[in-house]
């Protein structure tokens, strides 16, 4: 379902996807309406499901986790959601897509080490029932990451 947005929720979310920890009472000086208004703004924004939720966005090198790469995965004929959701609640996996030609699932992993990737690789996603069998792709730099 695509919300029907004006120009003032347009720049109320860019504001919050730049700091959303901004009070409403600044938001409301910088796009020029009282704070009222950006509390009713962000509340029918949640009830939308345009703002799903707020969050923090930590820097992965900071915490530790230097080491990237995606995982090509095939699932079991019939087992793909079950895979997918199993998969999706492991910390060390940041991101589930399911795909089609190359394999069932891509996700992006992030480990500490080569030999902690190793681990979760071995381990952890070829652990969860359901997993036919995986591809690794290592990351040697990474040009640009989303938060």
């Amino acid at each position: 379902m695509k919300a029907n947005l004006d120009a003032l929720d347009l720049r109320l979310v860019e504001t919050l996807q730049k700091d959303s920890s901004m009070p409403f009472v600044d938001i409301a000086d910088r796009l020029g309406v009282t704070e009222g208004t950006v509390r009713n703004r962000v509340r029918r924004l949640r009830r939308l499901g345009v703002i799903r939720r707020f969050t923090v966005s930590v820097d992965p090198l900071v915490l530790g986790q230097s080491v990237v790469a995606f995982v090509l995965l095939n699932a079991v004929n019939g087992r793909l959601n079950e895979v997918a959701k199993k998969l999706s609640s492991l910390d060390a996996v940041a991101e589930v897509h399911e795909t089609h030609t190359y394999g069932d699932l891509l996700l992006k992993v992030r480990a500490k080490s080569a030999s902690d990737l190793a681990g979760i690789i071995s381990n952890d996603i070829k652990g969860v029932p359901g997993v036919a069998g995986t591809q690794v792709l290592s990351v040697l730099n990474v040009w640009k990451d989303s938060p």
